[in-house]
């Protein structure tokens, strides 16, 4: 989506991404995602993510896309500290953003964070995504790991499924400009 990101790379068997000023939330939608289709079914969907950190507000990691307001989010976050000019605190969120039609009065789209296990300079993510067809939604379970063994889960995310419309895996390196997120592989497996 929206083109190669710019100064995107390959070498030594990994994607190079520096981070940008673009955004995928609500109507600030200017991130190139990287996208290809995701199996039929229910899968997960792994990668290992370098990020070499700059100033505050790098976001990079994984996507399961079905549209700039409908998608559920990965990521390594570099946040600013409030009242610590200059500090930052690294989190993985887990996010999604979509329709809330339940909600009085329904939004067309809402942005929902949670944040979950501890970030690193290496990070292991994972997206485990089961098609729920008798409630009728997509239901996404995030995990992460800082030594590619023991995972930390974050929780559970809901969209409801709308006819013809596929969520496609994909990555991305946002925000703002001023690191480089490093992506090992990108590795997906049925469930």
């Amino acid at each position: 989506m929206r083109g190669p990101a710019p100064g995107a790379a390959t070498a030594g068997g990994e994607l190079s991404r520096p981070t940008g000023d673009t955004e995928l939330y609500l109507g600030g939608n200017t991130a190139p995602v990287l996208t290809r289709a995701a199996p039929a079914g229910d899968f997960t969907v792994e990668t290992e993510l370098h990020l070499a950190s700059g100033p505050a507000d790098q976001q990079a990691g994984l996507v399961l896309y079905g549209g700039d307001d409908r998608f559920f989010k990965l990521v390594h976050a570099v946040l600013p500290v409030a009242h610590t000019a200059g500090k930052v605190t690294h989190v993985t969120e887990f996010a999604k953003e979509g329709a809330r039609p339940t909600t009085s009065p329904p939004q067309p789209v809402a942005y929902g964070p949670m944040f979950g296990g501890p970030a690193a300079g290496t990070l292991w993510m994972r997206l485990s995504y089961h098609a729920d067809t008798a409630g009728n939604e997509h239901e996404v379970r995030a995990a992460t790991s800082t030594d590619g063994t023991h995972r930390t889960r974050t929780g559970v995310w809901t969209l409801p499924r709308e006819p013809g419309q596929a969520l496609g895996i994909g990555l991305v390196s946002m925000n703002s400009a001023g690191a480089t997120a490093r992506f090992s592989y990108l590795r997906t497996y049925r469930n």
